[in-house]
């Protein structure tokens, strides 16, 4: 059965984890896939672990649109064995709005920024209070299908009497004889000539 995001996500094929609701979502976009590959992701996830998300700087440029800086991982410190660090350069279009530092130090140029999430490199692992949370989610999913599946099951048993001669025949001739109503259904006849 084809399922979009929301379906699976009502069914429990998706962990409870914000992080890797977002991922899958993206995966899926807006199309149905088969319950199949739902779980597959739910299976790489937990096999893989979550995605690594860091805070990147976007820079104004000439059209005024904001544009994601260029990724680049250097030493954060001048000497060296210092820790290193992952920074985003600003593009060649980049609008400088000042500079900074001195003539001995050199003068850099500074720029309209803001700061956004993006997906880093990598993926780290799943701890065990997110693994227990899918498990309890798969646990419940199960009682929940299971309770549905007797609701179901238990709904198409045939009432009593419903087979046999009786339970086939058609009540079409209802009445004293064919083409009459039944008795009391038009009332008392009272001032009319009809029988029952």
């Amino acid at each position: 059965m084809a399922l979009d995001y929301g379906m699976a996500l009502a069914r429990g094929l998706i962990a409870p984890q914000k992080e890797l609701q977002a991922e899958v979502k993206e995966l899926a976009g807006n199309q149905f896939k088969s319950e199949e590959w739902w779980n597959k992701q739910l299976d790489r996830q937990i096999k893989e672990g979550m995605r690594k998300y860091e805070t990147a700087t976007e820079y104004k440029t000439k059209s005024g649109s904001f544009v994601l800086g260029k990724r680049a991982i250097r030493s954060a410190g001048m000497y060296p064995g210092s820790r290193m660090e992952t920074f985003y350069d600003a593009p060649k279009d980049a609008i400088i709005t000042g500079y900074t530092g001195d003539f001995y130090t050199g003068r850099k140029p500074t720029y309209e920024t803001r700061k956004t999430r993006v997906v880093g490199k990598g993926r780290e692992n799943l701890t065990s209070a997110q693994l227990k949370a899918i498990e309890n989610q798969a646990k419940e999913t199960g009682a929940k299908a299971k309770k549905e599946a007797a609701k179901s099951k238990k709904g198409k048993r045939a009432a009593r009497g419903s087979s046999g001669l009786m339970g086939r025949s058609s009540t079409k001739d209802v009445g004293l004889a064919a083409g009459l109503p039944s008795l009391g259904s038009l009332g008392l006849g009272i001032g009319e000539t009809k029988l029952g």
